[in-house]
């Protein structure tokens, strides 16, 4: 595998495409900085996606846009391999209102969003760039592009919705996502859920007596807070936002709380789901108790459907399935062999939540690597990205990319096509 990369790294075609791509980051900087100041919080990232396109359409490429707003392109090749999906997302996790500066300072650059994930999307667009400049040929197939809902509360639903039509087209994924050297290759799975506490409600002295759905939601937060988890595989849970109530002088009828539960192991999140299932419900029992007299139940019982009880709504909004796959299988070691072959230092991560999730929970071989360059204070206003030899990163991938489906003339791929 090193011999098949360094053949491929040194040949003058890669040679060519690596000269274009140092040549070309300021044109890619300029694209990230222009990018980043079109707001795309999940789920409304059309319009960012609509520039994107454009901007694929002209690097040479005939992208196409999905229902949901997924934009990519084919790139074909001469028949003869695998087909590798590479992609960056779309969506950031600041919501429509906030204000997108941006402000340059030598090689570093601060703006929300900038690095996760504009950079990703930025470097996507070089590779089309020099793939065609450099008429560079693959024996398998690529698949390049932006994909939507991948923060937040997302779901990935943009990798479900290409997965779910193409699944069985794919042999490889590769999600660019963030600056660094980085490569992830397992699924972090998650479930988020939005837990809603009812009641009767009513004034805070003269109601009092009556069952109430913030000491309800209270008591769940804290029996949630004592569940203890196993440190491996890594698995946590977190109580995020709550709201609810009307008045600081009345007993609330309704308040809600969002959950975010994760884990590296699938049998250990679902373990933890069970818990906190049985916390949630042991806090409505425990309040409905606490506060069921004589009193609470006849003043509410004809006026409301509650019957003078706490009830409670569990809705399911995020779940990320959970995977790994080995450190030494195909698509890891040829990646991280390119990369060492063009000079760097790999930093490898066992699992994540990323977009790769989805292509690993079915099987397909599947990583995000980061993109160069160097960032920090990620999904804050204050992101900030130093592109100082970022055009590496966009080296390195490239090479990564031609290493798994092959460059005509010169290597064959070394990603496996998958039995469909």
């Amino acid at each position: 595998m090193k011999e098949a990369i360094q053949t491929l790294i040194t040949s003058d075609k890669m040679a060519h495409a690596f000269e274009y791509l140092k040549q070309d980051e300021a044109h890619t900087i300029d694209q990230q900085i222009e990018l980043v100041q079109i707001s795309s919080f999940s789920p409304f990232e059309e319009k960012r996606a609509i520039r994107f396109k454009e901007l694929l359409t002209e690097a040479g490429l005939d992208p196409v846009m999905d229902e949901v707003h997924n934009v990519y392109a084919h790139i074909h090749g001469t028949g003869n391999g695998p087909t590798l999906y590479v992609s960056a997302h779309l969506d950031t996790v600041f919501p429509p209102e906030t204000p997108l500066p941006v402000k340059r300072e030598g090689t570093k650059i601060y703006a929300p969003g900038i690095g996760d994930d504009t950079r990703g999307l930025a470097e996507i667009l070089t590779l089309a760039r020099v793939i065609k400049e450099s008429g560079l040929k693959p024996v398998g197939d690529i698949i390049i592009g932006g994909n939507v809902g991948e923060e937040g509360l997302g779901d990935l639903r943009g990798m479900r919705h290409f997965f779910s039509k193409n699944a069985d087209k794919v042999d490889g994924f590769i999600s660019v996502d963030g600056a660094g050297c980085l490569i992830c290759h397992g699924g972090t799975g998650s479930h988020r859920y939005e837990v809603t506490f009812r009641g009767p409600g009513g004034h805070s002295f003269g109601a009092f007596g009556l069952v109430n759905p913030i000491f309800a939601m209270g008591r769940a937060i804290s029996y949630i807070s004592e569940l203890r988890t196993p440190r491996e595989p890594k698995t946590t849970f977190s109580v995020g936002v709550v709201n609810g109530g009307t008045s600081i002088n009345a007993i609330a009828y309704e308040c809600s709380m969002l959950v975010d539960i994760r884990s590296n192991g699938l049998k250990e999140l679902e373990e933890l789901d069970a818990k906190l299932q049985e916390c949630i419900k042991r806090a409505v029992e425990d309040e409905n108790n606490r506060w069921e007299t004589e009193r609470s139940y006849e003043e509410s019982k004809d006026s409301f459907d509650h019957n003078g009880r706490i009830t409670v709504d569990v809705k399911q909004i995020g779940n990320r399935p959970a995977g790994s796959q080995p450190k030494d299988c195909e698509i890891v070691s040829a990646t991280a062999s390119a990369f060492q072959a063009c000079g760097e230092d790999v930093e490898f991560e066992s699992a994540g939540s990323t977009d790769a999730n989805i292509p690993i929970s079915l099987g397909i071989p599947a990583i995000c690597v980061g993109g160069g360059g160097k960032g920090g204070a990620c999904h804050s206003v204050d992101e900030w990205y130093d592109s100082k030899d970022a055009y590496k990163g966009s080296q390195r991938v490239l090479a990564a990319i031609f290493a798994l489906v092959g460059l005509d003339g010169v290597s064959e791929p070394l990603l496996s096509r998958r039995k469909k």
